[in-house]
């Protein structure tokens, strides 16, 4: 309840605030995704249709105030009721933040108030924003609920942040304080760090903070705020190269550790994400070799990671041209272990029993209209070597645009 009161409310404050300034430019990002597949949970031939969907929008109220929103959809299944009746689906508001920027002798200061997910740390968003650099993130973590796609951890809540952005140097500096409700019983109160520079050859953007559950009780008694522990987590993407040489990604990260006083750190190996991709470039073919442990929540809303320990071989060729259209075509080759983290490989002669998934993702992009179309068919080869072949291919149709 209360979070959905800090919603209108935050609404509120920006359509009055857009109403009161009249934004001079408005710039957006818009995106949907329409995903065909058979129910893997029945046995007979049960086709579903599902949606997912973002926007992203700034309004720029004068040249050194503006504003970002981003919503979100994922809908159910279609076709499980008539076209034309209500379909149940997930609807969020994934940002509303505020950005008043200064001028500094040889920097820029942005003081920024936000509500929800704001520079979400995995994600390529704060580099792109602060350095306005192309986006470099893996295409396996690629994502239609938004802009940001995977997340090593989201500074999410309601707060504020301060970025200082060196012009000399490549270099960006900030600091972020929020509170939230991750933690099921109490508030959270949270403090991070960022640095991040971006040079030719070299991309580095790292995190780290602690989350402070908020307690009003100790041992059975009321108080004020008692701490009985503390969350900590950290981040941090690399890029050895760049877009158009070969070069090596990283990104590497825990989330929600914890530790209490007098007791050891409590780390799960559900809160670890690791993906190391080197890439390389032979004049117009692309070759992205990846492998990844990856959290289970983010697994779900991924289109091309199906479990949360893999590889994936990704080749493609992304200037050809028919006539004057140009098509990026490629696929992907991914091999996962089911229920499996990097700890399992201490024991290597349990993985080889293990159940493990084998798809092959064929996929075209090309520009259509004022945006991209984007068609990929998945084939699931073990669930077509067990007789489920109507369960083996899937197909994706989506399309991006910018305006």
């Amino acid at each position: 309840m209360i979070k959905k009161h800090l919603s209108c409310m935050a609404i509120a404050f920006f359509l009055f605030i857009s109403g009161a300034f009249g934004a001079t430019f408005f710039s957006g990002y818009a995106g949907g995704k329409l995903n065909y597949i058979a129910n893997p949970d029945v046995k007979e031939y049960d086709p579903e249709l599902k949606l997912q969907a973002f926007f992203a929008g700034q309004f720029n109220f004068s040249q050194n105030f503006w504003s970002h929103i981003e919503f979100s959809v994922d809908t159910q299944d279609f076709l499980n009721q008539s076209l034309f009746h209500a379909t149940p689906s997930m609807f969020q508001v994934d940002e509303i933040s505020f950005i008043f920027r200064g001028n500094l002798y040889e920097a820029s200061n942005y003081f920024s108030l936000f509500m929800g997910t704001y520079d979400p740390v995995g994600s390529d968003v704060f580099l792109q924003r602060y350095f306005t650099i192309k986006p470099i993130s893996s295409k396996i973590t690629e994502s239609y609920l938004g802009l940001a796609g995977s997340i090593l951890y989201p500074h999410f809540g309601v707060g504020i942040s301060n970025v200082l952005r060196f012009h000399p140097a490549p270099i960006a500096l900030g600091g972020y304080v929020y509170i939230n409700h991750e933690d099921v019983k109490n508030y959270v109160l949270n403090t991070d760090l960022r640095f991040a520079n971006v040079l030719r050859y070299f991309t580095f953007d790292f995190a780290a903070g602690v989350g402070i559950p908020l307690e009003n009780k100790y041992k059975g008694n009321d108080v004020i705020v008692a701490i009985e522990k503390i969350y900590w987590h950290a981040g941090t993407t690399i890029l050895l190269g760049n877009n158009y040489t070969q070069s090596l990604f990283l990104q590497a990260g825990i989330y929600n550790a914890s530790f209490v006083p007098q007791g050891n750190s409590i780390i799960s190996p559900d809160d670890f994400y690791i993906l190391l991709e080197p890439r390389f470039l032979f004049d117009a073919l692309r070759v992205n070799i990846s492998i990844f442990c990856l959290p289970k929540d983010t697994v779900k809303k991924l289109l091309l990671v199906d479990d949360t320990l893999g590889a994936n071989l990704n080749i493609y060729l992304d200037s050809f041209v028919i006539g004057s259209q140009p098509f990026t075509i490629g696929a992907h080759a991914g091999f996962s272990l089911i229920d499996k983290t990097f700890l399992d490989l201490k024991e290597p002669q349990k993985l080889l029993n293990s159940e493990y998934n084998i798809n092959i993702t064929p996929y075209i992009y090309t520009n259509f209209l004022s945006g991209e179309i984007h068609i990929q068919s998945k084939i699931r080869l073990m669930d077509f070597i067990n007789g489920d072949k109507t369960k083996a291919f899937s197909i994706d149709l989506g399309y991006r645009t910018k305006f």
